[in-house]
């Protein structure tokens, strides 16, 4: 009987799996990933590179949280990934000794679809874990991807023309962080250059409010043309989807309203105060100072007088 796992009529079945266990995935795990493939293609002249890792966490009943991950090393024969299990071993005995609850819980490679490759490298990850799950991370996504390119797979057996055949099967997780991973990727996402200076918090709040803005703009505008080309019969009536965008214009506040516009009148004169009383201010100490100097000269000049 031929191997199920060497046959690959089908890498990926197109529907999506019920998942038999809940999985959770740390963001660390997506770092670790990002930072993988960031150096591997710096160190290959900015070239794209493949890179490949084991997935560490903790398994207790249905529930399999994915923690963290480390690299693997692998050679590329004729196509054929071949993962050096020793350096596999070593890595895994190293994690057992800081942390005993942790086992090799699958892989992680980058990419933007599975292919027949990697039917080895995880059937050779099976030696440590009967059903290893798959992670694959899009690190080069498109200015036109809107969810997380992060997706997890498990293996499902399926008979076709009567053979075993053996597919990758998407399955749904949902992330979690722990208390150090939050302030982590906060720290992550507010570092500045050093060659950028002192720059104030309050730089900081508007340049994400601007970046908040724009994204609003580009998914009003995207409305926009798709209400535009249903009307003109580019696109058929998709009612469900005009159904939510009706509910969210509902949900938007009347912005001609009498209310809006004394307290849009109320705000644009307190800020124009502020203003105003911020040019006070500095016309005033300008003034007090060259008041100061004038009485210093005058004092200086009487001082001469009586000599």
């Amino acid at each position: 009987m031929p191997d199920p796992m060497n046959i690959d009529r089908s890498v990926e079945t197109e529907k999506e799996a019920t998942a038999t266990a809940d999985i959770v995935l740390h963001p660390l795990v997506i770092l670790n990933v990002t930072d993988h493939f960031t150096r591997q293609r710096v160190n290959h002249d900015n070239k794209p590179q493949r890179v490949i890792g084991a997935l560490v966490g903790v398994q207790t009943g249905r529930k399999v949280e994915i923690h963290t991950s480390f690299e693997l090393v692998y050679d590329n024969l004729d196509g054929a990934i071949v993962i050096d299990t020793k350096y596999l071993i070593q890595k895994r005995d190293q994690f057992s000794q800081v942390f005993p609850t942790y086992e090799i819980l699958g892989w992680y490679t980058s990419g933007t679809a599975l292919s027949e490759r990697d039917q080895l490298p995880h059937k050779a990850i099976m030696e440590y874990n009967e059903s290893p799950l798959l992670l694959l991370v899009n690190c080069e996504p498109t200015a036109e991807t809107r969810d997380l390119p992060v997706y997890v797979y498990e293996t499902v057996l399926q008979i076709i023309d009567e053979m075993p055949v053996t597919s990758f099967a998407k399955i749904p997780y949902r992330i979690e962080s722990e208390e150090s991973e939050r302030i982590s990727v906060d720290h992550i996402t507010h570092l500045e250059s050093s060659t950028a200076g002192d720059v104030s918090s309050l730089v900081k709040q508007l340049g994400g409010l601007k970046d908040a803005v724009y994204m609003l703009q580009q998914r009003v505008k995207l409305i926009a043309t798709y209400l535009t080309k249903v009307k003109q019969g580019e696109h058929p009536r998709d009612h469900a989807l005009l159904r939510m965008i009706l509910s969210l214009c509902h949900k938007l506040p009347a912005m001609d309203s009498e209310k809006f516009n004394l307290s849009y009148q109320n705000e644009y004169h307190d800020t124009l105060l502020i203003s105003y009383l911020g040019t006070l201010t500095k016309g005033c100490n300008v003034l007090n100072e060259l008041v100061d100097k004038f009485n210093f000269a005058t004092e200086r000049s009487r001082r001469r007088g009586f000599f």
